[in-house]
């Protein structure tokens, strides 16, 4: 091992130098065709067992590349390490996504060398890049749950065809701690997975399906919606004949954890048919006894809820009423997406408002809420974004219209193209410090009915909706069409992991560090700071002060408090 470091620290100092040709930056930062080369000249970053952690490479030359590669060897350590290598493609936005957001080429989809799902060899490299066009490369490495901690050193190879260009270094500290695979905080994204697989080429294709849920739960999202289809049969009060043999095929390897390995979907929503909710309330009770049985049998009673009436309207209140007493009978949690309504108290288990509405507020604000120790759902409310987040209307060129979108929508968080990478790594930071249960967003494919390489629009917002692009053989190689990620996929899982960190830091004794890093990263919904360093900076001080804190040994006697103690003060 020791040979192995000391090889791949020669092979480092030995790269050729390339001023002008290549710099490194993060994940948060959106590198644009027509910006400056950025000015790192490393790859340095820190993660935990079971956590992924990006970095980006962008290339610039003088004169064209009319073959860019780039190829990454596993890195020398401890354990096997292998980085997984993207080509970041961009779309033309033609408006800009609210007042934070501009018109133009934006970067997102994210090529790959392999794709996830197949393990099929795609069309990310060679690519031909014109003179003083930046081209970035996005470098990710995920540290398997065994990995052994320590560090870890390698390089990505730059190259123009046979003409090598540089190699940067890459160095990875892993810490001596895992996230666990499911997170504790259930997010939860729509995936219509019907449009999915009719957009890739194969209608109702079950292993297209399946790789579009496993593009969500490799970055800790678990999907819901999917086909919509309910179980075949009829249940009622008098007879309930259910054939759930369909639907256990199609959501079973989310939920038991087989479709990604250790991942376990933590939400799903009882799929009910409008003639159903028709029928006289003893049916209705049946029916939703019988989901919940079924989930009890199949070990998946914690995921299960009653999701109707999406942001209901006034007048679509009684009869969501109607529906969340005939779950509450049956022992099924009812989920809706809106502040608390009259009329509906003691008949909901967890509101979801717009995240906009929690401006100010806190889980005080719910009736029932309380924190948990745990992380998990508790009563607590969960939050959602929307085209709130940049305005859903067309941003006015000029006048007091414009004047007022721009005062009432900048600076909220939200999953937007055209936005710092910060606003959606700020959601991790500012969930933690509002104390909500979880997330839950709309859709994942939004744009898939029409071409979304070309126009990812929708509710005057680049990308609401859409965080997957479809990757089509005859475009990007491969023999099976598959889901193209996005970075803002990759800063959703980011946020995601970042919320983990805290979990396990509480759990430690940190309470008090968690707190001052949400207060820092977190003062408002409108507060978070949008540059990288800060978010960098907090994730990597938190990682260090736990690994510090469980690897230092417990006081002998006394009570969980004072065992405790030690490890916060490290951490201020």
């Amino acid at each position: 091992m020791a040979l192995a470091l000391l090889a791949a620290a020669l092979l480092a100092a030995a790269a050729p130098a390339a001023p002008g040709v290549f710099g490194t930056a993060g994940a948060l930062d959106k590198l644009r065709p027509g910006d400056p080369l950025p000015p790192g000249r490393a790859i340095e970053l820190s993660a935990a067992r079971g956590e992924c952690e990006s970095a980006q490479i962008a290339v610039r030359a003088a004169r064209p590349l009319a073959a860019l590669t780039a190829e990454a060897p596993a890195l020398a350590g401890p354990s096997a390490l292998a980085p997984a290598l993207y080509r970041v493609a961009t779309v033309e936005l033609a408006a800009p996504s609210g007042p934070d957001g501009a018109r133009g080429a934006w970067p997102d989809p994210l090529v790959p060398v392999r794709d996830g799902f197949f393990g099929e060899p795609r069309r990310a490299f060679p690519v031909a890049v014109p003179a003083g066009r930046l081209q970035a490369i996005w470098v990710e490495l995920c540290v398997p749950a065994g990995a052994a901690p320590g560090r870890y050193r390698g390089a990505v190879r730059l190259a123009d065809g046979a003409r090598a260009l540089a190699e940067v270094p890459v160095r990875l500290e892993v810490w001596p701690f895992a996230l666990p695979a499911t997170s504790a905080h259930t997010v939860t994204f729509g995936l219509p997975t019907r449009v999915g697989t009719k957009a890739l080429g194969r209608p109702d294709d079950p292993v297209l399906a399946r790789a579009l849920a496993a593009a969500l739960l490799r970055h800790r999202v678990s999907p819901h919606g999917l086909s919509y289809d309910p179980p075949a049969g009829d249940c009622t009060a008098a007879r309930c004949a259910l054939d759930w043999s369909a639907y256990d095929a199609e959501v079973g390897p989310i939920l038991d954890g087989t479709l990604v390995p250790g991942v376990r979907g933590t939400f799903a929503d009882a799929r009910v048919r409008a003639r159903d909710w028709e029928a006289p309330l003893a049916d209705q009770v049946a029916l939703l006894r019988a989901w919940r049985e079924h989930f009890q049998a199949r070990g998946w009673e914690g995921a299960l809820w009653l999701y109707t009436l999406d942001e209901p309207k006034p007048g679509e209140l009684p009869a969501l009423a109607r529906r969340a007493r005939a779950a509450r009978e049956a022992g099924v949690r009812t989920f809706v997406t809106s502040e608390p309504r009259p009329g509906l108290e003691g008949l909901v288990e967890a509101w979801a408002p717009n995240l906009v509405f929690f401006d100010g507020k806190g889980p005080a604000a719910f009736p029932g809420a309380r924190r948990g120790g745990s992380g998990g759902w508790d009563g607590r409310p969960f939050w959602y974004a929307s085209c709130l987040s940049h305005g859903c209307d067309e941003l006015p060129a000029a006048g007091r219209a414009r004047e007022r979108m721009v005062r009432e929508f900048a600076g909220w968080p939200g999953y937007e193209v055209d936005r710092p990478g910060a606003s959606v790594r700020a959601l991790g930071w500012l969930a933690e410090r509002a104390g909500v249960a979880g997330e839950l967003y709309y859709q994942t494919l939004e744009a898939w009915t029409r071409e979304p390489w070309r126009d990812v629009r929708a509710f005057a917002g680049n990308g609401d909706g859409t965080l997957l692009y479809p990757g089509l053989p005859g475009e990007l190689g491969g023999a099976n069409p598959f889901p193209v990620e996005s970075i803002r996929l990759k800063l959703v899982r980011d946020a995601i992991e970042d919320r983990e960190l805290a979990a396990l830091a509480r759990r430690a004794g940190l309470g008090g560090l968690v707190d001052r890093l949400a207060a820092r990263l977190a003062p408002s919904l409108r507060g978070f700071p949008r540059e990288a360093r800060p978010w960098l900076a907090a994730h990597d001080e938190l990682g260090r002060a736990l690994a510090e804190a469980l690897s230092a040994p417990r006081p002998r006697g006394g009570d969980a408090a004072a065992r405790r103690a030690p490890a916060d003060r490290r951490g201020r």
